[in-house]
């Protein structure tokens, strides 16, 4: 997910991805895109939550981006709560995502798993099963 190495506003960001996903011969078809209009789309159950427009970022970092276009991206909780839910709604408990290595703090810990219960309701049982098995793995 290259959108975890764009600065968020609550100074989570930067992560193993480099901006050469940007520079590559195959942008944008290379990037994992989600969102309106896209295949992977997480704003029902989400909202707006941890999305920001970060085309002057990318710009400021020599990235060409047309002049009006906007490109969000997702801070790290979204992200992260992105691809839990890619991965328990297709019947896996997410073993590749390990908290520890995304968050620095068990502050920021402490918001994932708040952000988790306040979008719990919006998991099926089934999934809500496999989110709270790999709770226990974080813990």
């Amino acid at each position: 997910m290259t959108a975890l190495n764009i600065p968020a506003p609550e100074n989570t960001g930067g992560d193993w991805h480099f901006s050469g996903a940007f520079r590559s011969s195959s942008f944008p078809e290379n990037l994992k895109l989600a969102g309106e209009g896209l295949e992977w789309n997480t704003n029902a159950l989400f909202g707006e939550y941890g999305i920001h427009e970060c085309s002057d970022i990318l710009r400021s970092r020599g990235i060409s981006i047309p002049d009006g276009v906007q490109v969000f991206s997702a801070n790290h909780y979204r992200a992260i709560l992105d691809m839990l839910y890619r991965s328990v709604s297709s019947g896996h408990i997410p073993q590749h995502l390990a908290i520890g290595d995304w968050l620095d703090t068990e502050d920021h810990k402490s918001v994932l798993f708040s952000l988790l219960e306040q979008f719990s309701h919006r998991f099926s049982p089934t999934e809500q099963r496999f989110l709270d098995s790999w709770i226990a793995l974080q813990k």
